[in-house]
C-alpha cells in the first residue's frame, strides 16, 4: 500500500461489509471521482458500507460525485465521523443513511470558493457558477437538518465549525462515539485558509503530517489485526510525494480552468434551451437575445417572456397569435417506454417494441423522467430524487404510477367472481337526485279503434318507485420507501384488492335487497302476499320450483295476465346441488316413491346461481330475465361501471395518495319478476 492516498476501500470476505476511508483532500494525488467510481465498483455485491471520514475538503465537482455514487449505491451506508469532516468532506459525509460523530471530532460549512481570473465577465461567470454550488449544498444540507435555506445559508456564510455535540443537535449527524486520538493525516494547506478553525485542529496542523492510517478507530467496531480475515483491498495505487505539498499556483489554476469549463457546459445548455422555445418565433429575436444575455434566464423565464411578448402585439383583424406548448414526441415515448417496463414486471404485459426501459427500477424510472426534462439532480438523495420526480411541473412520473395503479385496480375489477351481473340490469343516473321510474305497465293491450273514429293518448302514470345514487370510496398512499425499495406490490396488490373491493361494494347491494326485503312504494315488502310474489315454505324440488313458476306466470298488470316466465333460481351455496338436480333431472325431484318415472316439468326451466351472502338465508328465488321485466337494476353515475382511480401528491404521508371511488345503486323496481320460497 502507498504511503499516501486520500481514500481506500476494503472488502471483507464473506460479510457483505466494505469500508471505505475519506483521509485526505478530495481529488488530490492525481486521483479522481473516476477512479473512486472504478474501485466501488470493484467492491462488488456488497450490502453495507461502513464510510470513515477525516477530510478537510476538496474538489467540489469530484466530491459532489462521490456523494452521488454513495447515495445511489445500493448498500447500506453508515458514516463515522473520527475527525474532521470539513467543506466538501461534510458533504460526502451525509451519503451515510445514518452518521456518526467521534465526541471530540469537528463538523465544518462554509461557502464554496475558487480562483478566477479574467476580465469582469469572467468573474461574474465564476460568481455565478460559485451560486449554483452554494444552491445544492444548502439543498442538502437543508433536508437533512430540516433547517430553513436562510439558516442554512447564514451557517456557511459564518464558516460554522461543529463539535460531535453540535453537530447532533444541528441535525447534520444521528449520534456521538466515543473520543478517538486524533491526528492530522492530511495536508493542513486547505485548512490553513479558513478563518474560523478551531484551536486544537490548528494544533493537529502545526504537527504536520501524520502517516496515513486506515483505523477502525470507532467504538464498538473491531480493530484490524494481520490475523483478521482475509480481505480484497482496493486502495489507489498511483503513488504521491512523501511530504504533501502545498496548494501551488499551478493547481489553483488548474481548478479555476475547471470551474469555468463546467460552466461554459452550462451555459451552452441553457442557451439551447432557450433557443429552442423560440423556434419558428423569429419576430421576436430580440427578446430571444434578451434572454440569452441575461444568465439567469432558464427556459421557463424565456417561455414567459415570450408569452408577455406575444400578449403585447395588436393584430389585425384577420391576424391572431397563440403560443401552443406542446408535449414532445420522446417525452411522450418515454413515458410510454416507461410505463410498459413497469407494467411488464408488475402485471406481466408484453415489451413494446424498441423499449430500452425493460428491466429498469422505479427509481432508475423517476432519475431518467427528470433528466428528459433537463431537471438537475446534483445534490439529491434517492428521497430527493423522488420527491422532485412527484412534484415537477410535467407530472410524467407520478402518471405513470398512476395508469400503472390504475390498470391494477381495472384488472381486480374484471376479475372479480361476482355473479350478480347475470340476474340483474344495468342502468344509469346523471345526477345523484332522487330518481322515480315511469311506469310502463299501464296499458298491457292495445284499445280497439272505430272506423274512423280518433286514436287515444296512453295515460302514462309513474310507478312512484324511487332510487338514488351513493359515493362508496377509500383512501390509500404509497410512499416514497417504495418507490426506492422497488416495491412493484404497492402499486399492484393494493389497487387490485380495491377494484375487487368495488365490484364487491356493488353485489353487497345487490344481495341486501334479498337478504332484507325491503318495502316498497305501497309501504309493503318486496316479497309480500299481497304482491303474489311469497310462495308457501318449501325446501328445493321439483313441486316448490313449479310452484313459484305458476305464481309469477299469474301475475297480472289490471285485468290482463303478463305469463312471465322465470330464467334464474337463485340460491345458497349449499342449495346448489339440489337445485341443479331438481332443475335438470329427467324425472321428479322430491315425489313420495324412490323408483319414480314422472317426467320433470320443470326441467331446465332456469338457470341456478348460487352466492356466499345467501348463506344461512331462510330462503330462494325465481328471478325474470331482466332485459324483459322489471326486476333488480344496478345503476351507475352517468354508466360508470368501473371505479374511478384518482391520485394527489402527498399531504399527509410523504409520497402520493390514491382515492378509489365508486357511485352506484341497486333497485328493486318491480315485484312481479320475483319470487321467493322460503325454506323449511
Amino acid at each position: 500500500m502507498p504511503n499516501k492516498s486520500w481514500y481506500s476501500m476494503t472488502a471483507a470476505a464473506n460479510t457483505g461489509e466494505a469500508d471505505i476511508y475519506l483521509y485526505d483532500s478530495i481529488g488530490y494525488w492525481d486521483m479522481t471521482a473516476k477512479d473512486f467510481a472504478r474501485d466501488l465498483k470493484a467492491l462488488g455485491d456488497v450490502s453495507k458500507i461502513n464510510l470513515h471520514i477525516n477530510c478537510p475538503g476538496g474538489d467540489v465537482f469530484d466530491g459532489t460525485a462521490i456523494y452521488n455514487l454513495l447515495k445511489d449505491h445500493k448498500a447500506e451506508v453508515e458514516t463515522w465521523i473520527e475527525g474532521i469532516a470539513a467543506s466538501m468532506g461534510s458533504v460526502i459525509a451525509l451519503a451515510g443513511d445514518t452518521v456518526h460523530i467521534a465526541e471530540n471530532a469537528y463538523y465544518m460549512v462554509h461557502n464554496p470558493s475558487a480562483v478566477a481570473r479574467g476580465d469582469e465577465r469572467a468573474l461574474e461567470k465564476t460568481k455565478s457558477l460559485l451560486a449554483k454550488v452554494k444552491a445544492t449544498m444548502k439543498s442538502l444540507y437543508s433536508s437533512r437538518t430540516g433547517m430553513s435555506d436562510e439558516a442554512i445559508s447564514q451557517v456557511m456564510d459564518d464558516e460554522t465549525w461543529y463539535t460531535g455535540a453540535e453537530a447532533v443537535e444541528a441535525g447534520f449527524a444521528t449520534d456521538t462515539t466515543a473520543e478517538i486520538e486524533m491526528a492530522a493525516s492530511f495536508n493542513g494547506a486547505l485548512l490553513n485558509q479558513f478563518k474560523n478553525t478551531p484551536q486544537a485542529v490548528s494544533a493537529l496542523i502545526a504537527q504536520g503530517p501524520a502517516q496515513v492510517r486506515f483505523p477502525s478507530a470507532v467504538a464498538g467496531t473491531q480493530t484490524q489485526t494481520q490475523e483478521a480475515q482475509a480481505m480484497t483491498t482496493t486502495t489507489s495505487t498511483k503513488p504521491a510525494a512523501t511530504a504533501a505539498p502545498e496548494v501551488t499556483p499551478e493547481m489553483k489554476a488548474q481548478i479555476a480552468a475547471d470551474a469555468r469549463a463546467q460552466f461554459a457546459a452550462d451555459e451552452q445548455k441553457r442557451k439551447d434551451a432557450i433557443k429552442a422555445v423560440f423556434k419558428g418565433f423569429d419576430a421576436h429575436s430580440t427578446v430571444m437575445q434578451t434572454c440569452l444575455d441575461d444568465m439567469d434566464c432558464s427556459a421557463e423565464k424565456a417561455k414567459d417572456q415570450l408569452l408577455t411578448a406575444l400578449g403585447s402585439q395588436t393584430p389585425t383583424p384577420v391576424q391572431s397569435y397563440s403560443l401552443v406548448v406542446q408535449e414532445g414526441e420522446g417525452i411522450k415515448r418515454m413515458k410510454a417506454d416507461a410505463e410498459n417496463a413497469i407494467a411488464m414486471r408488475a402485471l406481466g404485459e408484453k415489451r413494446t417494441e424498441g423499449n430500452e426501459l425493460t428491466g429498469y427500477t422505479m427509481m432508475e424510472i423517476a432519475r431518467i423522467l427528470m433528466q428528459a426534462h433537463g431537471q438537475s439532480l446534483s445534490g439529491l438523495d434517492k428521497m430527493g430524487i423522488v420527491a422532485a420526480a412527484f412534484t415537477h411541473g410535467s407530472g410524467d412520473f407520478a402518471t405513470v404510477l398512476g395508469n400503472i395503479a390504475n390498470k391494477s385496480m381495472l384488472k381486480g375489477y374484471s376479475e372479480a367472481a361476482e355473479v350478480f351481473p347475470q340476474f340483474t340490469a344495468t342502468g344509469n343516473l346523471s345526477d345523484f337526485k332522487i330518481a322515480t321510474r315511469t311506469d310502463l305497465g299501464t296499458f298491457p293491450s292495445l284499445r280497439q279503434v272505430a272506423p274512423g273514429a280518433e286514436f287515444k293518448y296512453v295515460s302514462i302514470g309513474e310507478r312512484a318507485e324511487t332510487a338514488a345514487l351513493a359515493t362508496y370510496g377509500e383512501l390509500f398512499s404509497i410512499n416514497r420507501q417504495a418507490i426506492i425499495n422497488d416495491d412493484l406490490g404497492a402499486f399492484t396488490r393494493i389497487p387490485q384488492k380495491m377494484g375487487l373491493a368495488a365490484v364487491r361494494t356493488v353485489g353487497d347491494l345487490v344481495f341486501s335487497i334479498l337478504l332484507n326485503n325491503p318495502k316498497m312504494a305501497d309501504g309493503k315488502a318486496l316479497f309480500h302476499a299481497d304482491h303474489g310474489n311469497l310462495a308457501t315454505k318449501s325446501d328445493i324440488n321439483t313441486a316448490s320450483i313449479d310452484a313459484a313458476r305458476v305464481l309469477m306466470g299469474k301475475q297480472k298488470d289490471g285485468e290482463a295476465f303478463l305469463n312471465i316466465r322465470p330464467k334464474f333460481l337463485l340460491c345458497d351455496i349449499a342449495d346448489e346441488g339440489a337445485a341443479k338436480v331438481a332443475l335438470e333431472s329427467e324425472f321428479e325431484v322430491g315425489a313420495s316413491s324412490k323408483n319414480n318415472t314422472t317426467p320433470n316439468s320443470v326441467r331446465n326451466i332456469a338457470s341456478v346461481i348460487s352466492d356466499g351472502r345467501l348463506s344461512g338465508h331462510n330462503g330462494w328465488y325465481l328471478n325474470a330475465d331482466p332485459v324483459a321485466h322489471d326486476t333488480i337494476e344496478v345503476l351507475y353515475l352517468d354508466g360508470q361501471q368501473a371505479p374511478v382511480l384518482e391520485q394527489q401528491n402527498g399531504w399527509n404521508i410523504d409520497g402520493v395518495e390514491f382515492k378509489v371511488r365508486l357511485d352506484a345503486a341497486a333497485k328493486a323496481w318491480d315485484p312481479k319478476g320475483m319470487v321467493k320460497t322460503p325454506k323449511t
